[in-house]
C-alpha cells in the first residue's frame, strides 16, 4: 500500500505540473478594438503536411488516410522544406503527454489536446503529421491516423487550394479555424505578403483564455488577452503573431500555456 500511495502521489504531482506549466508573468497587457471587420473573399485552405502511407513509407493505408483527411476537410501536402515534426517533440514531452494528457482523457472519453501544443514553435515552422505507421494488422494501424493527424493543420488563404508550390502557412492547433489577415484600402493582405501602411491587422479566434503576442522586427511589441483584435498598423516593419491558450490566471501570471498558432511575417512598408 505504501508503494502504491507513493506512486499515486508522484503521478498526481506530475499531472498538476504538466497542466500548470509553463508559467508566464505579464506585467502589462494591451487592449485592441474588437469590432466587425471585412472578411476576405479568398478560400481558407487547410493542409496536413507529410502524412505517411505505403506510397512514401513502408506501411500505411492511403484509403484510410484519405477518408480521415476528408472528414477533417484537410488536404495532404508534401514538402522538403523545414517543418516541425514528431521528432522535434522531445521524448520527455511525448512521455508526459501520454501519461498526463492522452491516457486520462481517453479513459474519460474526452478529446486529448494535440501533442504539438507543448512546443513553442518560435520560428513558426509548418506543423507536420509525419509519424510513420509502425504496425498494420487487418484493419488496424498503430499508431492510428486520428492520433497521427491530431488537431493540427496549416492554413493558407488562396484562390486555389490545389497549388503545387505553397508558402506562408499559418500553423494552427484546433478544430475551429481562425482568421488572421490584414486589410487596407488596397485590399486584403496575408502572412508572408507585403502591404503599404496604414492597414488593420485582424485576428479572430474562437478559443477562450487566449494570449496574443504581436512582435515587430523580431522584438516584443504588444500583448493581448483577447480572442479578437483589430490592430492598426501605421509604422513600417515586420509583424508577426504568436497565440497561446492558457489554463488559468493568478494575478498577472498565466499558467499552462499551450501553442495555438503563429504567422509568417507581415511586411508593412
Amino acid at each position: 500500500m505504501g508503494i502504491i500511495r507513493i506512486l499515486l502521489s508522484l503521478y498526481l504531482t506530475g499531472y498538476i505540473l504538466y497542466h500548470l506549466l509553463p508559467i508566464t508573468p505579464l506585467m502589462y497587457v494591451h487592449h485592441s478594438p474588437s469590432g466587425p471587420a471585412p472578411l476576405p473573399f479568398h478560400k481558407q485552405c487547410a493542409y496536413a503536411i507529410n502524412p505517411k502511407t505505403v506510397q512514401n513509407s513502408p506501411l500505411g493505408n492511403p484509403r484510410k488516410l484519405q477518408k480521415e483527411l476528408k472528414e477533417r476537410n484537410l488536404l495532404a501536402y508534401h514538402t522538403e522544406e523545414m517543418v516541425l515534426g514528431y521528432r522535434d517533440v522531445s521524448p520527455f514531452r511525448w512521455l508526459a503527454y501520454l501519461l498526463f494528457e492522452y491516457t486520462p482523457k481517453r479513459l474519460l472519453l474526452k478529446k486529448p489536446e494535440d501533442p504539438y501544443s507543448l512546443v513553442r514553435n518560435s520560428e513558426c515552422l509548418p506543423l507536420a503529421s509525419d509519424m510513420p505507421i509502425l504496425l498494420s494488422l487487418w484493419n488496424l494501424d498503430f499508431p492510428s491516423y486520428p492520433f497521427i493527424l491530431g488537431e493540427r493543420q496549416n492554413l493558407i488563404y488562396s484562390d486555389f487550394c490545389e497549388n503545387n508550390k505553397l508558402s506562408g502557412f499559418i500553423p494552427f492547433i484546433g478544430s475551429v479555424r481562425p482568421h488572421v489577415y490584414a486589410y487596407s484600402d488596397r485590399g486584403f493582405h496575408f502572412p508572408s505578403q507585403n502591404f503599404k501602411t496604414p492597414a488593420v491587422l485582424v485576428v479572430d479566434l474562437l478559443e477562450r483564455k487566449t494570449l496574443l503576442f504581436l512582435s515587430k522586427d523580431g522584438k516584443p511589441y504588444k500583448t493581448f488577452n483577447q480572442r479578437l483584435i483589430r490592430e492598426k498598423i501605421e509604422e513600417p516593419g515586420e509583424y508577426r503573431i504568436h497565440a497561446y491558450t492558457y489554463k488559468a490566471k493568478v494575478w498577472k501570471v498565466y499558467l499552462g500555456l499551450r501553442f495555438l498558432l503563429c504567422t509568417p511575417p507581415f511586411q508593412a512598408m
